[in-house]
């Protein structure tokens, strides 16, 4: 928990606070002995920034609503955090003397997000080889540590100053990129994407605009636009938001957006409040909806579909229980590289309790504080701190000689030209069971078959050893199956 609160604590202000902010701030610094000279600077700070807000935001984000703790909390701007790290970077609503975690029932915890159709990364390049590039990220709390971008033919490289466009010979080994990844990615060490965006000379005096897809557009009461983006970010376009064509040539309007349209937003502040709001200084249109769609239609290849999958239904997570209260088990993790050094599993009547070395059912009973488990948890979780997730499946007694099963929904069944089954999962991995493979019931106790499988079904899937190829390839020892998608959720 103080690990959590010493992160968000860390959070810088936002790099787009007007020149006026800043002086006031390092003004206040200067004179932090003379005690009334500084409650005069931090008045004087607190009314400029006071200004800007009334200035660029439209009437009815000026005032934090009632009871909305969030949105009366400091303002972050859009530097290339995950939706992963950005779960750690949410308002405290608790007392500073507080460790207890929110409780799902309870009326003030966060809202549940749902899984994006990207992931933005941040990094230094440190390999560019066929066609891939090696991000890595040394800060504290960076969710991908390292991350491999995988380009496409598709893939925008764009300048992060202006929306340019650039090439892979523009980008140098010591660079600092953003990227907008395919949530779908290998489980590989380093994991490796697709990316959909790559930003380039990275500004220094302003945000690198954020990649989004438009899921909805509405009206409000008071007569604003309000744009809904999968980033759980609102967009409220204000008269001085520009909407232009991706290379900024040709003027759109605001009625030229459509719900399914991947976009660019460029601007300078929002509000803390989920989701979060903001009136963009830009919108750039990437893609309509029904180009997307007829360019994923067209594609027959296997491989590509699945690496292009939608994000998975289920995240794995791993680390140490340091506590079990009220069907919750708070697990940590303080290894490098861990996406989730903290996160809170909400056990439900469906969740699954089973043993990592022969998946035999335990219970919660079983677990103690000092256990190390794995977990296979909802996307959608909590922007409190630590996060708080569903469970799907909780694997007790790790076995230290073998790989723990891996949990995942079939997404496709199909029949190679060798007469091999290859079995596509949402989880970036391709199954093709040999002869030897055994296909089970949960409890192991039922023999089944390959023609038992279908779309939809939940599985657990034990092998040893998987291609690093987008998407991996595994030849599984045995299936599990759990349930059709209807019986688990």
């Amino acid at each position: 928990m103080n690990k959590g609160k010493e992160n968000y604590q860390n959070i810088p202000l936002p790099d787009g606070l007007s020149n006026a902010v800043q002086k006031g701030i390092k003004k206040g610094k200067r004179h932090m002995e003379k005690k009334w000279i500084a409650a005069i600077g931090t008045l004087a700070a607190a009314c400029v920034l006071g200004f800007v807000v009334l200035r660029v935001l439209p009437a009815d984000l000026r005032t934090p609503q009632e009871g909305d703790a969030a949105s009366q909390s400091r303002m972050v701007p859009s530097d290339g955090q995950t939706p992963e790290a950005a779960a750690f970077t949410a308002a405290e609503t608790a007392t500073d003397d507080s460790t207890e975690p929110a409780s799902p029932e309870d009326p003030t915890a966060a809202v549940e997000n749902t899984a994006p159709s990207s992931i933005r990364v941040y990094g230094t390049v440190t390999q560019i080889e066929d066609g891939q590039i090696l991000l890595e990220n040394d800060e504290e709390g960076a969710a991908y540590p390292q991350v491999l971008l995988n380009l496409t033919e598709d893939t925008l490289i764009l300048s992060g100053t202006d929306c340019s466009e650039r090439s892979l010979s523009d980008i140098a080994v010591g660079d600092t990129l953003c990227a907008d990844i395919s949530p779908a990615m290998t489980r590989s060490i380093p994991p490796m994407a697709n990316a959909f965006a790559v930003f380039c000379e990275i500004p220094e005096d302003a945000a690198v605009p954020a990649y989004a897809q438009i899921t909805d557009i509405s009206t409000g009461d008071d007569g604003y636009l309000r744009i809904t983006t999968d980033q759980d970010l609102i967009l409220i376009p204000g008269e001085d938001t520009s909407v232009l064509s991706l290379d900024g040539s040709k003027t759109l309007s605001v009625s030229d957006l459509a719900a399914g349209d991947t976009i660019l937003v460029r601007y300078s502040i929002m509000t803390m409040s989920i989701p979060a709001q903001t009136s963009p200084e830009e919108i750039r249109l990437v893609a309509k909806a029904d180009a997307a769609a007829q360019d994923s239609s067209s594609a027959d290849d296997s491989s590509a579909a699945a690496a292009e999958s939608d994000a998975s239904s289920s995240i794995r997570v791993t680390g140490t229980v340091t506590q079990i209260k009220n069907g919750q088990i708070l697990l940590e993790n303080d290894e490098e590289g861990a996406a989730y050094p903290q996160v809170l599993l909400n056990l439900t009547e469906d969740t699954l309790i089973l043993s990592g070395s022969d998946c035999s059912e335990k219970a919660l009973s079983d677990i103690s504080v000092g256990d190390t488990l794995y977990a296979d948890i909802s996307p959608a979780m909590t922007r409190s701190i630590p996060p708080m997730a569903n469970a799907f499946v909780v694997f007790c007694e790790i076995p230290k000689d073998t790989a723990v099963p891996t949990y995942a929904v079939i997404t496709d069944i199909q029949t190679g030209e060798d007469g091999s089954v290859r079995i596509i999962t949402d989880q970036n991995l391709i199954l093709i069971p040999d002869d030897a493979a055994e296909v089970l019931s949960l409890d192991g106790d039922t023999q089944l078959s390959l023609s038992d499988l279908a779309v939809g079904d939940a599985i657990l899937a034990r092998f040893q050893v998987m291609t690093a190829s987008l998407p991996a390839q595994a030849n599984p020892e045995e299936i599990r199956v759990i349930g059709g998608t209807d019986e688990i959720q």
